[in-house]
């Protein structure tokens, strides 16, 4: 199960571990009904191996 932020009527945001198909969950602050939202997911591929493109370029062709 992922982690996904909810924020409630008053703008507190919260972090919960549910199912993918929630679409809302009771805010554990107010007790109001706080709903998904879209979060920043960043990440950077670092060290040897890893293409921009998922491929090697080695500047042959092959055939």
């Amino acid at each position: 199960m992922p982690v996904y932020e909810f924020e409630c009527p008053e703008g507190k945001i919260t972090e919960k571990l549910v199912p993918m198909g929630t679409k809302k969950i009771r805010c554990p602050e107010c007790g109001r009904t706080a709903r998904k939202i879209l979060s920043r997911c960043t990440f950077k591929l670092k060290g040897g191996g890893w293409y921009a493109d998922g491929y090697a370029s080695t500047g042959k062709k092959k055939g």
